[in-house]
């Protein structure tokens, strides 16, 4: 089912973020977006407002979180709590991020922003319905291995990508019981 996203005339930053949040954009869809439509307005920036000005530096920070930091995040096991959801990944980032950031209008048109986020959920959809198919693979290897950390971990991931927090922190911690750590981690990337 389609995320109801508002239909505005103009978007800030803010703006966008919280559509996002809406989506439960997971890393691929924050990429997606990141390389659509954050890299413009980043590269606009860099041109008329300099390397230094405020918003160019924020908008390379969340350049940097949409296409690199979030995943990590994700894979390195730093999102594993039921509170740890898509929304408080993108809240912490934001938190503590400057009003001239935040208001900052994106000048992109409203019309093409809003292509780019229905695509973002339609992408978002069809993550689901691959990752489920999936879920059902590893839950199989699982039962002829119970005691693998990595295969636990890779349920919890593939259980954040599907919203189901509360499952996936539990494998979570299962993984970390039978001895997971970031250190020998086999996953690289989603």
């Amino acid at each position: 089912m389609p995320a109801k996203l508002p239909n505005r005339k103009l978007y800030t930053v803010k703006d966008l973020m919280n559509d996002l949040k809406k989506l439960d954009a997971t890393p691929s869809v924050l990429y997606h977006v990141g390389s659509e439509l954050i890299y413009r307005e980043l590269e606009w920036c860099r041109k008329t407002l300099g390397e230094d000005h405020t918003v160019t530096k924020n908008l390379t920070d969340l350049m940097d979180f949409m296409q690199h930091d979030y995943e990590n995040q994700l894979v390195k096991g730093e999102l594993w709590r039921v509170k740890d959801t898509p929304k408080s990944a993108i809240n912490a980032f934001l938190s503590d991020r400057p009003e001239e950031f935040l208001s900052h209008p994106i000048g992109i048109l409203s019309e093409q922003i809003q292509e780019v986020l229905k695509r973002a959920d339609d992408i978002r959809s069809n993550e689901k319905k691959q990752y489920k198919k999936l879920e059902k693979g590893v839950r199989a290897e699982i039962k002829a291995d119970k005691t693998n950390p990595d295969l636990w971990n890779k349920l919890r991931l593939l259980l954040w990508i599907l919203g189901k927090y509360n499952e996936s922190s539990e494998a979570f911690k299962t993984a970390k019981e039978l001895g997971w750590s970031v250190d020998h981690n086999t996953l690289v990337a989603l």
